[in-house]
């Protein structure tokens, strides 16, 4: 190999070796929200909260304005016809609400983080369409290995080489978060 390839493989390693070990920091405050309604929300609520104290604020159909003051933004993906029914809502409603707190979100510079807990239960069409307006524009995401044997959530993030953290078992993704989360 000449010096030149040498020199530039050297250079090249140097600057991409600070991108490839930078993370991504979560402050306070911040918002757990859900994007589908599932009933896996309550039990990030607890873990976030309780386990971690991380004292996040939980407001299921948290809207724009509920962001004012947030740094990070908790999404607990996952749909659930009966937890939309609960709610008042049908898939239209919640994907115009999620679309439009995805969108303020991103405009005020709050950080994302997306969670599927839910496994290969939560993970039908009407999931899958919730799953793909909030994942693209995450910054982080970390879900149970049972709800993406088909990678889609490393499919959607790749779009924006958003970091996927494959957890085995719901109560790993505890540690998933902590690790990512300023204390």
């Amino acid at each position: 190999m000449s010096r030149r390839v040498i020199a530039f493989f050297i250079v090249a390693m140097f600057c991409v070796l600070p991108l490839a070990s930078a993370q991504v920091v979560f402050e306070k405050p911040g918002l757990i929200t859900s994007a589908g309604q599932s009933s896996d929300i309550a039990i990030v609520k607890v873990m976030l909260n309780t386990q971690l104290k991380l004292g996040l604020e939980y407001k299921p159909l948290a809207l724009p304005p509920d962001l004012a003051g947030m740094k990070t933004l908790v999404v607990v993906a996952g749909a659930s016809t009966k937890g939309l029914g609960a709610a008042g809502l049908d898939i239209t409603k919640e994907a115009e609400r999620t679309t439009a707190l995805m969108k303020a979100a991103k405009a005020a510079g709050i950080k994302v983080l997306v969670m599927h807990t839910g496994g290969e239960g939560r993970r039908g069409k009407t999931s899958n369409d919730i799953i793909e307006l909030v994942v693209p524009d995450a910054d982080y995401v970390v879900v149970v290995a049972a709800g993406n044997k088909d990678k889609f959530f490393n499919t959607l993030a790749a779009k924006r080489s958003v970091p996927v953290v494959e957890v085995e078992k719901m109560a790993e993704a505890g540690a998933a978060v902590k690790a990512v989360f300023k204390q």
